[in-house]
């Protein structure tokens, strides 16, 4: 039987690769998608041709990434070294906002606080992914 911890990291990847596959297709997909994500994330950007075939590829990454979440989401403890490649991504985007704070404000107008609030979210994410990873090991499950 599986710990409740073993399940919440389990549900922990499968929202990640959820999201992931969801944003990466859209970003692919649809010339109107990338505008609702800026939206949401509170940034100002200019839409032209090459920004928007610039978002393509970091679909295709964010694709993967999910795929790679969901493999791992099936047997987390099987899939340690995913886990831990996701929560570097994830420690990386937080410390990116964090070091690039000025030029995010420039180049996309995102707020301050909205940016660290973002950062912290994927910080907590990263810590949460190790956490979990390390005490379901633990238990054994």
């Amino acid at each position: 039987m599986k710990s409740k911890l073993h399940l919440a990291l389990q549900i922990l990847l499968w929202g990640i690769c959820a999201f992931n596959v969801f944003i990466g297709i859209g970003l692919n997909i649809s010339p109107d998608f990338p505008q609702l994500v800026a939206g949401y994330y509170g940034a100002e950007v200019s839409w032209t041709p090459a920004f928007l075939y610039i978002i393509k590829p970091l679909g295709a990454f964010m694709i993967a990434i999910g795929i790679l979440a969901g493999v791992a989401a099936r047997h987390p403890l099987e899939h340690s070294a995913i886990i831990y490649g996701v929560a570097v991504l994830f420690l990386l985007r937080g410390l990116q906002r964090l070091v690039f704070q000025d030029e995010i404000a420039v180049a996309v107008n995102i707020d301050s606080i909205r940016n660290i609030g973002n950062a912290v979210f994927f910080l907590v994410l990263a810590v949460f992914l190790v956490g979990l990873h390390r005490i379901a090991a633990k238990s054994g499950f």
